[in-house]
Parts: structure tokens; sequence; C-alpha cells
């Protein structure tokens, strides 16, 4: 049954998500399951049948899927779950679909995790498909398209969870209850676990995954190819400073005083804009501080060939922007961020010195232009996970004080301890750049890293599925500096959605994810579903018995 089965899926079309639809897929799902049926496809295993079915009827269903779930607006940063009545209708949906299709659905917790279920059995279960059905804020202005009413345009879906996560949930559910469709049973309870808390307070599915029977194999779908095996420590890190009174009077030679700051919209998203508010200290004026303003641009250009900027009077204030690429921060080295060149021009400005003055100084002296941690002392790295990434992600004016948010991905290779000590360290250099003015914060939180078994059965099996399916014969597990749910189970595994080489648009404006890398996903998935939970287990290898001598 294997071979056959890998024949069948090395024949099918890799831009298949592209082609004409294929009539047996016109109707309600008992006919076009009809016709891939052992009938109507005699002498074809139920594996390749099964193959046949998701290759030819699945994308349509798992894009209006995705839409639908796309169109609650799940943002877990505005409203934790338990708390969100987009998330709760979201919840009454999916039981809604779970129950048409046969699928047995909870709520655990006060909406902390939906789990479909699917097959018998009271043990553990066999399968684990781990997903997060909330999103990252979608902020308006920054998108081409209104985020949470998503279209296909140009071969591409778009809205916010198209690829983070709702299409990945959507490939998932799609692909079980194709396989029932078809009167496939699993060998044991295969589970879809939707955590609702993934971009902000992971309490509940931690919970969830520390009280609950685990599964023999478990595979989150929230990152990339080929298979994830391992995920940097997610480090959250806080600098703040009192912003501090205005002197009497303002010092020889200061041109303006910094009286707000503005960069990034959270912890996980480099920012795409920062912007700088000044006013004139006494004796100086706000048209020259203007011109002080477009005078630093103009300096700092030659030095940053990528460096947007504009400045503008607003009343009595000069308002300095500047514009980069907004990316997620787990790739912050493929995007630009925007608080760096604020900080470069901010440093050819004689400001006075307050403390958002202090906290510019520290991003150009200590970020700037380093995405490893070089400049604080904080680089190291391992030959399997990569380098250290930092990125100040969040500036903000509250309550008389400056803070700076900074998300960290580190690898294995410093345990807590040792991490922990440099951060103190990293602290008081600091600090003794902005003359005592700027310090840690409360909260500061570091991760560990996660490594899964890369020789196990579940990796080998995604790796075969990945190399035959995408012809890349060379493929290598791989690490992502991003934290997933997969974490929190012993072995787990990412596998998607995201392909090498291709733009990750997960946390950024614009979302979206082509057609094809939904098509693709959703059949790889359904072979792993299929190979791990379905098909007949290979008898276990017999040791041979010794000659008799």
């Amino acid at each position: 049954m294997r071979t056959r089965l890998l024949a069948a899926l090395c024949l099918l079309a890799p831009t298949a998500a592209l082609a004409a639809k294929d009539p047996r897929c016109a109707g309600k799902p008992a006919a076009r399951a009809a016709r891939f049926s052992d009938t109507a496809m005699k002498g074809a295993s139920a594996a390749e049948r099964y193959a046949a079915y998701i290759q030819a009827c699945a994308l349509d269903d798992v894009v209006a899927l995705t839409q639908a779930l796309v169109r609650f607006k799940t943002v877990s940063s505005e409203a934790p779950a338990s708390k969100n009545p987009e998330m709760a209708a979201m919840g009454r949906y999916l039981e809604t679909w779970a129950k048409a299709h046969g699928f047995a659905f909870r709520t655990v917790g006060q909406n902390d995790v939906f789990e479909l279920s699917w097959g018998e059995g009271t043990g553990e279960p066999l399968l684990g498909l781990v997903f997060h059905g909330d999103v990252v804020p979608a902020v308006g202005h920054e998108w081409k398209r209104a985020p949470f009413k998503p279209v296909v345009v140009n071969g591409r879906l778009h809205g916010r969870g198209v690829e983070d996560d709702k299409g990945p949930i959507a490939s998932g559910l799609v692909a079980l209850a194709m396989a029932k469709d078809l009167g496939l049973k699993p060998r044991g309870r295969v589970l879809v676990i939707i955590g609702n808390g993934e971009e902000s307070d992971w309490a509940g599915m931690k919970h969830y995954a520390d009280t609950e029977p685990k599964p023999t194999h478990v595979i989150s779908v929230d990152s990339g190819y080929p298979v994830m095996a391992a995920q940097s420590g997610f480090v959250a890190w806080t600098l703040e400073a009192p912003v501090g009174a205005a002197p009497a009077a303002a010092k020889e030679g200061t041109v303006a005083r910094a009286v707000d700051v503005t960069a990034g919209e959270f912890l996980t998203q480099v920012p795409g804009t920062a912007t700088l508010k000044l006013a004139a200290v006494k004796g100086q004026t706000p048209e020259a501080v203007l011109a002080a303003v477009k005078a630093a641009i103009a300096a700092e250009g030659p030095a940053r060939k990528d460096l947007k900027a504009d400045v503008k009077r607003d009343g009595a204030t000069v308002v300095l922007t500047t514009h980069g690429n907004a990316v997620h921060s787990s790739v912050a080295d493929e995007g630009h961020n925007a608080l760096w060149d604020l900080s470069a021009v901010a440093a050819r400005l004689s400001l006075e010195d307050n403390g958002i003055a202090a906290m510019l100084r520290v991003v150009s002296k200590r970020f700037d232009g380093d995405h490893h941690g070089d400049k604080l002392g904080l680089a190291y790295k391992d030959t399997l996970m990569g380098p250290l990434l930092v990125a100040p992600t969040v500036l903000r004016v509250k309550d008389g004080a400056v803070s700076l948010g900074v998300n960290m991905r580190r690898p294995r290779g410093k345990d807590a301890a040792a991490f922990n000590a440099s951060l103190d360290a990293a602290a008081k250099r600091v600090g003794e750049d902005a003359g005592g003015q700027v310090k840690e914060g409360k909260d500061r939180y570091v991760g560990d890293p996660h490594v899964a078994d890369t020789s196990g059965p579940l990796v080998q099996t995604l790796m075969d599925i990945y190399k035959r399916q995408r012809k890349a014969p060379d493929a290598v597990p791989g690490s992502i500096r991003g934290g997933t749910y997969a974490r929190l189970f012993p072995r787990a595994v990412d596998f998607g959605p995201a392909f090498p080489n291709e733009p990750y648009t997960g946390h950024a404006p614009d979302e979206s994810i082509a057609l094809e890398t939904l098509e693709l996903s959703t059949r790889m998935l359904a072979e792993a579903v299929h190979t791990l939970a379905i098909a007949p287990e290979a008898p276990a290898a017999k040791t041979p018995t010794p000659p008799t001598p």
C-alpha cells in the first residue's frame, strides 16, 4: 500500500491549486466522496483514494472555512479568551461545524482551548494536531484591505490569520472531514487542539497540556517546513526611564525637548513606523526645530541608504516619523526596524537630556544595526538553532515614564541562569550609557529552547512526506526562532505552513497566503494523518533468531 501511495502522490501536479475545478467535486460531501470510493476507483487503495480526493476537492473547502474563521476578530491582546465575545462566537461556529461533520467538540476552560475529536478510545490519543485561534492586532492604517474581511486576489488569500493560524486550522479540519467522508477510521483518537492565547497569555493551553492525556504524536502547524524540530527560547525584556520635568532654563546649544515617542504595535512585531514629537526649548522656535530635524535627516541619509523619514509642524510641536518594514520579530533580520532610524536621526539633534532622549541614545548605541546582541554583550549562537536574535519592538511614553519592550529569541548553548546573568550585565551597561536614567523594568521573562528528537518516527515520517511532495531529497529538519504551542508537548514538532525562501506574513500588515501553499499544505497534512493515525501499523521488526551452532 505504501509503495502505491508514494507513486500516486508523485504524480500529483504541484500547481493543482490553480487548475480548473474537478467535476468530481460537485455536490454535497456524500456525493463527492462516492466518486472516490473503492467502487468508483477500482483497484486503488484507501490511501490512494484519500490522496486523490484531497488533491481534487480540498482547496475550495479550505478557503471557505479559512474565510469563515478570519471573520471572527479574535485578537487576544485586546481581550483574553474568557472575555472575548468574538472568541466565544468562533467556538460556537466550530462546535456547529464539528457536529455537522460527525466530530466531538468540547471547550476547555473559559474558551481557552477548543478541542475537536475523531475516533474512539479512552487512553492517550494517537495524534494531536495543534493550532491557535487567536490572532495579533491588525492596525487599520497599515493595511490595504480590511483585515477581517478575507478575499482572494491574484491567487492569494488575504486577511488577518490566513497564515497564522486560521488557514492551517482549516487545512487540518478539512483533511479530517474528507477522510471521514470516505469512511476511513483512525486506529485511535485524533484530536484537533486549538489554543486561544498563543499571541498573548499561554496559560490556558499550558494548563491543557499539563493536565490532559498527551497524544503519541503531536504536530503543530504554526511555523514552517520542512520539519521544525527546535524552537528558540522566547525572551521579553523591558527598559524604562522617567521622562523628567523640563528645567527652568535650557542648556546652551539645546534646540528641542522630546515630549513623546512611539514605535511598534506589539512585542512580536518589528516597528514599521516610529514617531518622535519635539517642542522648542526656551529661546528657540518651532521653525528652528523643524530646520534642525531636516538637517539631521539630510546628514544621516548618506550613511543610511534606506532611510525613509519625514518631518512636519503640528501646532507648537514638530513631528519626526521614520518608516521601516514591519515583520514578525522572529524574523527581524528580514525586515527593517523604523526605531533604529529614529534613534539615528535623534542622535544628530541637540536635545534636552530627559528620559526620552536618554532612551533614544541607548537604542542608537546598543541596538541600531545589530540583530544579534553584540552591542549589548549578549551574542552567542548554536549550530542547529543559529544566533541569538534581539529586536527592540515597542517604545511608549505613559504615566511620566518611557519604556522600551525588547523581544529576543535565544538558542540553546546557555542555560537560563547564564543568560539571566548576561541580561543583568547588559542592563548595567545600558544604565551607565544613560547616566543612570535608564534601568531595567519589571517582568523579565526568559523561556527555554525546545528541541525534539530528530531521529524519532514522527520527524522521519514528516520529512519523508516533505521530501517527496516538494521534490527536495536533501531537506533536513530545521529550527525556528518563534515559539509555538509545540514546545508544550514532549517530542512535538512544527510542520508548515510557510515554505523555505517564501516571505512569511503572519504578523505583518496585509497578511496573505498563496492558494497553492494552502493546497499543498493540506495534502501533506492529510498524508501525515493517514500515515500516523489511519493506515495499519507496520509490523514490528523481528529480531533474527541466531543460527544453531
